[in-house]
């Protein structure tokens, strides 16, 4: 795009665009019919199979066949417009697409620019929440379009061809002009909708206003340009519109060509103009990788050489590309930016000598409008060059379409990171994105964007893809290209070894990738990309789900070793191992983790001992963190020959980790002494605001005058900072205007840093931050527990009530049918989970604190938690990915549901439990009350008689079968987790289908006294409760 340097002098060119009464690009179009002196403007292929066979347009040229395109569409039928009116455009990038866009533009449409890489969905969705009426398509799109048209009503137009707009007649008529125009209601037209890439999610409409194109004008770069960049992508439509406003000649590839080495190169050698080569390209990385390929003495390198600036943008530059450029003379920069905020970055202006074109500058225009933003919990003593930062676009900057965060106000937080420069100032490094990290099982956050952008460095090579999101180690996705073709995948592996050797030399060692965790892909295998030819990341993973799934239960179930030992050789054995990876334990006894292994070390120990040792063939059953679950030498190695024997040492072991970890967290700080809080109103610190159970309390306690504040501590690793986030989730959750709440005060998840000055205003504490997930080992769950003690703390150095919001999975297991609102006996009555074991942990750790301490604490046993009962109180999806969604969803592919043998179902759901919370949490200083409340229904279901029976009636078909068939059926259904994800579950299933069946009860009659809410708690099954659940399944079904 344009050069975004210091604009002209803004004044001066608003006055000329007042002066000459330019309201809208079509002015714009017809001023240059004007001109005195007629200068070629467009030069675009003159065949469907040119690459360098230009045609040129003058001003003069181009006004006529916009007009002949106009007054085309009026004969189809298009009449003008002078209400908003949207028409949309589907496909290639030709001089009939551009011609049918201005020409839409000059009979008053606004027109929706579509990526041809969109989906039907994509479309209905856009151009659904636009109110088009009209889509023009190319011919090969006929499918694409009709299909749209089924789902979304709209009228469908072939694109323009030549011969419809390039006629003599139209010359003979006189210029269509719309009458009565409104010159200022003009300038605030949109022209164009264009959409976000829908690399993180679904696209987003963004509308660029007459005004606004103008205002890019002021940042043209007046030089000759060569474009590859397609029209569809707001990079090329604006670079190409500035062209012409500046009366610079700009050379368009040919939208219907591949872009190849031979190809591009081709036509950026037959870009000349008055026998001088085009002076800047404007592309994007991709193409530029296509155009070195050929090393520093190939030709695509060889014509890049000619040009006085070249420049991509869209994603990332390899800097492995950019060296090579600038190192064989080439005056290469990038300029960053997005469609949401326009460009605001660019290293193309850097003074001579100063080669660090990856180090992207803020013009002073922009730069009061930059903010970068340090990104929370970074190691205090990480040099300064080396501290992440998120790019933030304060309110003020011309080129900001939109906010997304009050935090500062009205600003738009990108998520794109970067790292400043050591010496030049004001000079920042982009590194990747929020969305882009990996975090690994162990909490390690692999960037992967440097890993890939080396290894899609290597000719063979289309593109990489690290994965390995909540994974132990990261995998790598290796897509051919097409001169790869004919190779083995263990010699095109072998080909590009060197190059996956050198990205790991520059990477951390958890972000290394091994040879084993590598795919490869054949050329035929399509990578979903956007249309910068930037990974969508989520599409991949969503897409390849499957293979990557296969990669790691290869890894889990690889070749045993034979090595068979006993206690003491095991120990001696286990010793020798970590001290090869130059960690030496002090003993046999020593923890692990006070020892230096870290989760990396543990990670590497796992993957030794599978290779190496005969554990019965149980390798797959070997926890991912058997060494930290394990303790120390000596445990570990009890561990590893219990997995061989089948013989039952691991439940002794967990019980002992219980009981250590209770004692570790029950010492605490002595009670404060009670004084009345400042105004007496309630000030509440509450965790898990975020989530779906906290994001319900929260909406209660902003309705409650009681309240005054909410402090929500709020993790830092996700997309978003601090409100911004809180505001997303929100929404999400279906509250979009709690966020606005001026009661809610979002502060670093990390509550030991909290000021004095604000701790000792708190009144009360809900703590809800929990991770869900039941395949973690108790071990993981420690930090969690730590939380929790200092939340314990914190209530006892300020007087303070605290709520633990614990699980009914702590007394799952109990011998007793009935489970009293009591403390659970005995920690053998756990679920066997490291979730259900670390809540109980916690509720052992609250009754100390309340016993020995004189805490105000209260333990909350809460059920199997569903969508609320009140119609517009929160979201009607119940997590399609949770247990019970996941079984209603089978009978898609079986036909059938399992009879339960009369099981009941005590869920409760979020609304009803949100008020409960809040009326325990005595907000009003009123009522009796005790340690323990069990939080489920009062009034259960029936699964076959009232929910079965539900579902059949809200339209889902199946029949009702035992659970022995329907898991027949399911182990026999779609094996593809993608298309059947039920099957996810099935090990599960048939595991929790073993041994007797218990129904357990929890008692309710000591909370209902206390909660209003659970007290009339109707049954879930009333009404149309059970259907609008079947509704928002099938929304994402």
């Amino acid at each position: 795009m344009g050069d975004i340097s210091e604009p002209q002098d803004t004044p001066v060119l608003r006055a000329k665009l007042e002066e000459k009464k330019l309201y809208s690009f079509d002015d714009v179009i017809r001023e240059r019919a004007e001109d005195l002196e007629q200068v070629p403007l467009i030069a675009y292929p003159k065949t469907t199979d040119g690459v360098d066979d230009y045609e040129f347009f003058t001003g003069k040229e181009l006004n006529r066949l916009v007009d002949g395109a106009a007054k085309a569409l009026i004969g189809m039928g298009v009449q003008p417009v002078y209400q908003d009116t949207v028409a949309a455009i589907y496909g290639p990038s030709t001089l009939s697409y551009i011609l049918t866009i201005f020409a839409l533009g000059r009979l008053g449409y606004t027109t929706f620019i579509l990526s041809p890489r969109l989906p039907v969905s994509a479309c209905v969705s856009l151009l659904s929440n636009a109110k088009a009426t009209l889509l023009f398509h190319a011919p090969q799109y006929l499918s694409l379009a009709t299909k749209t048209s089924r789902e979304f009503p709209l009228t469908l137009f072939p694109i323009l061809t030549r011969s419809q707009y390039d006629t003599p007649s139209s010359i003979q008529t006189p210029e269509f002009r719309r009458d009565n125009i409104d010159g200022e209601a003009e300038k605030k037209k949109i022209l164009i909708l264009m959409h976000s890439s829908g690399s993180t999610g679904t696209p987003k409409p963004i509308d660029y206003r007459n005004a606004r194109l103008f205002a890019t004008f002021r940042t043209a770069q007046k030089l000759t340009a060569f474009q590859s960049v397609p029209l569809f992508h707001a990079h090329g439509f604006i670079s190409f519109i500035q062209a012409i406003f500046v009366r610079k000649c700009i050379f368009m590839f040919n939208g219907l060509m591949p872009q190849t080495n031979e190809t591009v190169t081709k036509a950026i050698k037959g870009a000349v103009l008055d026998g001088q080569a085009a002076e800047v390209i404007w592309t994007v990385p991709y193409v530029l990788k296509l155009l070195c390929e050929g090393g520093k003495d190939g030709e695509g390198v060889k014509v890049l050489k000619r040009c006085k600036l070249v420049s991509c943008s869209g994603s990332r530059t390899p800097d492995e590309l950019g060296d090579l450029l600038v190192s064989e003379g080439i005056k290469f920069g990038t300029v960053f930016g997005a469609t949401e905020v326009a460009m605001i970055l660019t290293s193309l202006n850097r003074p001579p000598g100063d080669n660090a074109w990856n180090y992207l500058r803020p013009p002073p225009h922009i730069a009061p409008f930059i903010l970068m933003r340090p990104l929370p919990s970074q190691p205090p003593s990480l040099p300064a060059h080396e501290v992440v930062h998120e790019c933030v676009v304060l309110d003020g900057h011309v080129g900001k379409m939109k906010s997304n965060s009050n935090d500062p106000p009205n600003s738009y937080h990108t998520s794109d990171l970067f790292i400043p420069h050591p010496t030049i100032s004001n000079a920042w490094k982009p590194i990747g994105r929020l969305d882009d990290r990996i975090t690994l099982l162990n909490g390690e956050k692999v960037l992967p964007l440097a890993i890939e952008g080396r290894i899609t460095q290597h000719p063979f090579v289309r593109e990489a893809v690290v994965f390995g999101v909540d994974r132990s180690v990261p995998g790598l996705l290796l897509f051919r290209g097409a001169n790869a073709r004919g190779l083995s995948d263990e010699e095109f592996l072998d080909r590009v070894w060197l190059v996956i050797e050198d990205a790991n030399s520059k990477a951390e060692g958890f972000s290394q990738i091994s040879r084993e965790m590598i795919v490869v892909l054949g050329e035929e295998v399509e990578c979903p990309v956007t249309d910068k030819s930037s990974i969508k990341r989520a599409a991949v993973y969503r897409d390849f789900a499957s293979v990557i799934e296969e990669v790691y239960v290869r890894l889990e179930c690889s070749q045993e070793g034979s090595l068979v030992l006993g206690v003491e050789e095991m120990e001696d054995w286990i010793m020798k191992i970590f001290e090869d990876m130059g960690i030496v334990l002090e003993s046999k006894e020593m923890d692990f983790f006070s020892g230096g292994v870290d989760s990396l070390k543990a990670i590497q120990m796992r993957s030794v001992i599978i290779k190496s040792l005969d554990l019965g063939g149980n390798a797959a059953k070997c926890p991912s963190m058997v060494v930290y679950d394990s303790k120390n030498v000596s445990g570990l190695a009890k561990a590893l020959i219990s997995l061989r024997t089948g013989s039952e040492v691991e439940e002794k072991d967990a019980i002992k980790e219980m009981e250590e970890l209770i004692q570790r967290f029950s010492v605490f700080e002595k009670r404060g002494v009670t004084f009345e809080k400042e105004g007496g109103s309630c000030v509440v610190l509450l965790t898990g605001a975020t989530g779906s159970l906290g994001s319900h309390i929260l909406n209660q306690l902003i309705s409650n005058p009681a309240v005054s504040k909410i402090i929500c501590p709020i993790r830092t690793t996700s997309s978003e900072t601090y409100l911004s986030r809180l505001s997303t989730s929100l929404s999400a959750r279906g509250f979009p205007h709690l966020s606005t709440s001026p009661k809610i005060l979002p502060v670093p998840n990390d509550i030991t840093n909290l000021p004095s000055s604000l701790t000792l205003q708190i009144t009360h504490i809900i703590h809800c931050a929990w991770p869900v997930n039941f395949a973690l080992p108790l071990s993981i769950f420690a930090p969690h527990l730590s939380t929790l003690h200092s939340l314990i703390n914190l209530s006892l150095t300020t007087s303070s009530k605290l709520l633990f919001c614990s699980s009914v999975g702590v007394a799952i297991s109990t011998p007793s049918g009935s489970i009293p609102e009591h403390p659970i006996p005995s920690l053998h009555h756990a679920s066997a989970t490291g979730y259900a074991r670390s809540k109980l942990i916690g509720e052992r750790i609250l009754e100390v604190a309340a016993r020995e301490y004189g805490a105000d604490a209260h333990i909350l046993r809460i059920g199997q938690i569903v969508p609320s009962m009140r119609e517009g109180e929160g979201s009607m999806l119940w997590n399609e990915s949770e247990m019970i969604p996941l079984m209603v969803r089978s009978a898609l592919v079986t036909g059938v549901l399992p009879d339960l043998a009369g099981e009941r179902c005590s869920w409760v759901d979020l609304g009803t439990l949100g008020r409960a919370v809040v009326e325990i949490a005595g907000l009003d200083g009123e009522g009796e009350e005790r340690l323990v409340y069990n939080l489920v229904s009062p009034r259960s279901l029936g699964w076959k008689e009232d929910f079965l029976k539900g579902l059949k009636e809200a339209g889902l078909g199946f029949e009702v079968v035992g659970r022995e068939e329907w898991l027949k059926r399911l182990k026999e259904s779609e094996a593809d987790v993608e298309r059947n994800p039920s099957r996810k579950l099935l090990g599960f299933w048939e595991v929790q289908g073993s041994g007797e069946k218990r129904d357990v009860v929890f008692e309710t009659r000591e909370t209902e006294k206390r909660s209003k809410a659970l007290r009339e708690m109707g049954q879930l099954i009333e009404g149309d409760y059970v259907a609008n659940l079947l509704k928002a399944w099938r929304e994402v079904w």
